[in-house]
């Protein structure tokens, strides 16, 4: 008998309510870092932008993964796991540009065209597209009648 199983049904809507909540933000931070540095400077506010990315997507990544076993394929998991490893091994100088303000467009523009943004903005729209199938279940996750 599976943990679902054994769990009283309540238990198993908030685990799959919280891990619809979550992977929907960390499908939204992929998104952001799928797109050019202009536009995620844009959708970040200007500030400090490298940094929310990283945190985003490693954070996000990571927290989905704890509870995501009922809900994602092992290569999708794997798959996470290999861009949030990515993410975190970015260089020192493309999450903080010396001697630049990172809570202006100018530094986050520099630290977010480090050419280390460049395969994870790649790697981004690649995830995108293998979780294409999981982003639309949560999709109609949101928009099903009985959800709150």
């Amino acid at each position: 008998m599976t943990q679902q199983e054994q769990a009283p049904n309540s238990d198993i809507a908030e685990t799959r309510d919280n891990f619809e909540s979550a992977f929907n933000y960390f499908v939204r931070a992929l998104e952001v870092l799928s797109h050019d540095p202009e536009m995620q400077c844009d959708e970040m506010g200007n500030y400090n932008t490298p940094y929310e990315i990283q945190r985003d997507v490693a954070g996000g990544g990571l927290g989905i993964l704890r509870i995501s076993a009922a809900y994602l394929e092992w290569e999708h998991a794997e798959a996470i796991l290999d861009l949030v490893a990515a993410i975190r091994r970015l260089p020192p100088e493309a999450i903080v540009v010396p001697h630049v303000s990172m809570t202006r467009r100018e530094g986050c523009l520099i630290a977010m065209n480090h050419p280390a943004w460049s395969t994870l903005r790649t790697g981004a729209g690649k995830l995108l597209e293998l979780l294409n199938p999981v982003i639309e279940r949560n999709r109609a996750y949101f928009a099903s009648p009985g959800y709150p």
